[in-house]
């Protein structure tokens, strides 16, 4: 563990990029990704050269225009069903895609977490009160559904028989 501490985080991060979303990579970003990740150089390595070697002969490229993220990439190897192929390459590309840019979300959503338990915390038992802070923290999906599905959300709901038994 205390190895994990002792590496520059920034330059394991920047490597990541590095593999992750640009065409050339250089030597040094596999090695510091590898041995931080403990993965196979070479077979990272190799798994990007078939990565970038499939997106040009499907002529399916991901361009800075259209949003080039690691969470594109993550989206167009599941796509394509290389996340099974190229597995070590597609847990570089996830591990790149949830690591926050910035802390500023990770600790809004801790203070979010935290009101939200002063104000209820008499009120109502502790696997309501996670299930209230996930959506809280995933508030952006938790709009999208609502205002998707609500129709469904209030019908399934109004089917059921015992209401009383879902308000804990």
């Amino acid at each position: 563990m205390a190895a994990t501490f002792d590496v520059d985080d920034q330059s394991v991060l920047c490597a990541l990029g590095d593999i992750v979303l640009n065409e050339s990579t250089a030597a040094t970003s596999y090695d510091k990704v590898a041995e931080y990740y403990n993965l196979d150089r070479d077979i990272l390595e190799a798994e990007k050269k078939n990565f970038v070697n499939f997106r040009e002969q499907s002529k399916q490229t991901i361009t800075l225009d259209s949003g080039h993220s690691a969470t594109n990439v993550v989206k167009y190897m599941y796509a394509n069903d290389q996340h099974d192929i190229l597995c070590t390459y597609y847990k570089c590309a996830c591990i790149l895609a949830t690591i926050p840019t910035t802390s500023c979300s990770a600790e809004r959503a801790f203070s979010g977490l935290r009101r939200l338990k002063t104000y209820l915390r008499n009120t109502m038992g502790q696997g309501r009160l996670n299930n209230l802070a996930i959506l809280n923290i995933e508030r952006g999906f938790t709009n999208r559904v609502m205002q998707e599905q609500m129709d469904d959300i209030i019908n399934i709901f109004g089917r059921r028989r015992g209401r009383k038994s879902y308000f804990h």
